[in-house]
């Protein structure tokens, strides 16, 4: 059975992909945003 210290460490590295994951979404959709507002002002 893993400890509490193993199972945290464990959780928390799949945790932390997935939040720079999203963060990357994120920053992804800041970038792609203006495209589609340029697109539809012209």
């Amino acid at each position: 059975m893993l400890s509490i210290d193993q199972f945290l460490r464990f959780i928390s590295v799949p945790a932390a992909m997935a939040a720079f994951l999203i963060a990357s979404q994120v920053s992804g959709a800041g970038i792609f945003q203006p495209k589609p507002i340029y697109l539809a002002s012209e």
